[in-house]
């Protein structure tokens, strides 16, 4: 969604859909991710895989994270940046922290209102992240665009504008485990347990020294 979003994939479907023809005839200023400037929140497991699978595609990648310092994004080949700035200067910024009384409602109203004209929030984490209220709000300006995975509530109630706002990607809950996906988390549980018993090492330890602020 990252890469999708950064090709201006919400106007291109619509425009596509409108004129059943190739809507841009040539090179168009703005679209494309050379260069595109994506900001990480939360280096979560899930984040720091996406930093990983960023990297071979010309992209600027930052991260803001309270819990890691310059050596930890120096490892992990990003600059570290606060929230703030990091709205400011990116033009996608991708969720990836978890639900905690903390990062409740973590983008807000005035976080919204740094980000730059035409830059796009993914939500894949938790929905509780966004202030659902302030985004719609946004949204109808069209400043901004979003892709939501998830949302708070979920499902949404059946009036909720985020279905019917152009610039809105909503989708239900796909970055989780699906259909036959189901089948791989029951076998992780038989192998983790059979680890246990037979005294290895868990691959999936739960570290309680971070448990509180773990997804």
């Amino acid at each position: 969604m990252i890469l999708l979003a950064g090709k201006d994939v919400l106007a291109s479907r619509d425009l596509l859909r409108t004129r059943r023809a190739f809507p841009y005839g040539g090179i168009l200023p703005g679209v494309g991710n050379y260069g595109r400037r994506v900001g990480v929140v939360g280096a979560s497991r899930v984040g720091r895989r996406v930093v990983e699978l960023l990297r071979p595609h010309d992209l600027r990648v930052s991260l803001a994270d309270p819990y890691v310092d310059e050596a930890g994004a120096a490892r992990l080949g990003v600059p570290l940046l606060p929230l703030d700035d990091l709205l400011r200067t990116s033009d996608i910024v991708t969720l990836h922290a978890p639900d905690t009384p903390g990062t409740r409602r973590l983008i807000g109203a005035r976080e919204l209102a740094l980000m730059p004209s035409g830059a796009v929030l993914i939500n894949t984490a938790r929905g509780a992240l966004v202030d659902h209220d302030a985004l719609v709000e946004e949204l109808r300006t069209g400043r901004l665009g979003a892709v939501l995975d998830v949302t708070d509530p979920e499902p949404l109630p059946a009036g909720s504008p985020l279905f019917d706002l152009p610039n809105a990607f909503v989708t239900p809950h796909l970055a989780g485990s699906q259909g036959n996906e189901v089948a791989r988390l029951g076998r992780t549980v038989v192998e983790e347990a059979a680890r246990l018993v037979a005294g290895d090492p868990l691959a999936h330890a739960v570290d309680h020294t971070v448990l509180e602020r773990t997804a």
